[in-house]
């Protein structure tokens, strides 16, 4: 039988196949008041409340209790119900133990996957009415926290953003703020005087609002977040050497067996001056000191181009190099027999399936058209690697670049010499943040600003204090980025039902 609440007897047990029915009865003599606090012994009438509770045996149980009304004798005209103690509040219809559990498998689940469970597990509840328990629970609350850490995360990217805030020593989230701008983490530090270090990105709205918020706390930079700023300021570096990264593929490319006949070769056509007006044009507007989505609204361009244009500094012609092709292994045996005087695309076609040519027909007849119409031929092209992977082949271990890569690399770094300086001012960075001495901080800094570093080493400058905490400190934001990326996990399961407060409320809980 289930337990049975102290002040409660129970009259009837009824077992049927919807479940377990206990009927019952309050025992007690007399009444507290809830507006006066006096008792009272006066019965005024009952009445007949009906409660879920926890499953028995696998079997839903539900109370069919009668309760007493009280007149009470301080309070004119005042009538009560007496409380079912141990059972349930006040215009409960479940036992406080059943909400428990409901709400505990809501929190891990969700709204309709925690009601399926609970149907699984002899506890019938609706999907909405797991959210209101979520809701309702109140939030336990934490130690002062001493070392914090705050990041944003994307509510939905490109439009809407949060807040974590973590507590780096207690590994785990004290709360989440709306929005990433500088006031809610103001107020919320404002009113946590007891935190002494404040884990950040280099975002400048969290260090203003650690600057005012908590002017006595130390600020401490994320280092991996100085790596990241290192490596993109190399890659706006790598993007201005375009032409010396395709010299350099070129070089590392076979020469084709027939070149091309050079009063057939057509001049390679200039980037068009659209792209060019809107490459200035952004730059000026980025002079002038407007933020980067104003300047995509205003050019219809997207943010990563107009990032790519701020980072690049100036104009830089690109064309795309053509892709490999399953025609590039047998070009010299398709030109010969081109020479020879075959121009049937289904002939050559055959031909280039007996000699294992595993290709489409339509590539050999777009290769025989380009040859009718006088268009130079396409020589086995070489393939360009992007400025991202690049850029890590400069900043990593040469030793566990394939060899193609390192030819590459080395060759690249000779006809550069200033991205090469560039890679070893950045190495150099990453070595920095790696020592738990701030002390080689100044000189590289003064070594440094006068390369194509300069940028970099300036953003340097202004959260220096920061940047030596971080080299200095145990601390990072790495828990938090561990926390933001369970946070998103809850948000997702959530789909559509994934508002704030509920969001909120599952992620402290799991906390």
């Amino acid at each position: 039988m289930p337990s049975v609440p102290d002040g409660l007897h129970v009259d009837d047990l009824t077992l049927n196949p919807a479940g377990l029915l206990i009927t019952a009865h309050t025992i007690a003599h007399q009444a507290t008041c809830p507006s006066c606090g006096q008792s009272s012994t006066r019965v005024h009438s009952t009445y007949w409340r009906t409660l879920k509770d926890l499953p028995w045996h696998d079997r839903a149980v539900r109370w069919h209790l009668r309760v007493r009304r009280f007149r009470c004798s301080h309070c004119p005209g005042r009538i009560f119900a007496e409380p079912a103690a141990g059972l349930g509040s006040r215009k409960a219809r479940r036992s406080e133990r059943l909400a428990e559990a409901q709400t505990d498998i809501g929190m891990v689940l969700g709204g309709e996957p925690g009601a399926r469970l609970s149907r699984r597990l002899a506890m019938p509840v609706s999907g909405d009415t797991v959210l209101r328990l979520i809701r309702r629970r109140a939030i336990a609350s934490s130690p002062a926290p001493r070392v914090v850490g705050i990041d944003d995360w994307a509510w939905r990217r490109g439009r809407s953003y949060g807040t974590i805030v973590c507590d780096l020593e207690r590994r785990r989230v004290i709360d989440l703020l709306p929005g990433r701008s500088a006031a809610p983490v103001r107020d919320w530090l404002a009113a946590h005087p007891s935190v002494a270090v404040v884990s950040r990105d280099r975002a400048g709205p969290y260090a203003e609002a650690a600057r005012t918020g908590a002017p006595a706390a130390m600020q401490v930079a994320d280092r991996w977040h100085l790596l990241v700023n290192a490596s993109e300021a190399l890659r706006s570096i790598v993007e201005r050497h375009q032409s010396e990264i395709r010299a350099v593929a070129s070089h590392s490319m076979p020469e084709p067996s027939l070149p091309p006949d050079p009063a057939k070769t057509e001049p390679v056509p200039e980037t068009s001056s659209r792209r060019r007006d809107r490459c200035e044009a952004a730059l000026r507007l980025h002079g002038e000191g407007q933020p980067t989505k104003e300047i995509a609204r205003r050019l219809g361009a997207s943010r990563n181009a107009v990032r790519r244009w701020i980072r690049a500094g100036q104009f830089v012609p690109y064309r795309r190099a053509p892709g490999p092709s399953r025609l590039d292994r047998y070009i010299c045996f398709v030109e010969a027999r081109w020479q020879d005087g075959q121009r049937s695309a289904t002939v050559l076609h055959r031909e280039l399936c007996a000699q294992g040519f595993t290709g489409g027909y339509d590539i050999v007849r777009r290769w025989a058209a380009r040859q009718q119409s006088g268009a130079p031929a396409r020589p086995p092209s070489a393939r360009i690697p992007s400025t991202r992977r690049i850029t890590q082949w400069l900043t990593g271990d040469p030793a566990v670049l394939s060899p193609e890569d390192r030819a590459f690399t080395e060759a690249l770094c000779k006809a550069a010499p200033r991205l090469k300086r560039a890679a070893d001012d950045v190495r150099a960075f990453a070595d920095l943040l790696h020592q738990d001495d701030p002390a080689g901080l100044t000189p590289w800094l003064e070594a440094t600003a006068a390369t194509e570093l300069g940028g970099f080493v300036t953003g340097l400058r202004q959260d220096e204090d920061a940047v030596r905490a971080a080299i200095a400190e145990p601390w990072s934001n790495g828990q938090v980025e561990g926390q933001v990326n369970r946070l998103k996990l809850i948000k997702r399961s959530m789909y559509g039902r994934a508002k704030f407060d509920l969001l909120r409320q599952r992620v402290l809980h799991a906390a």
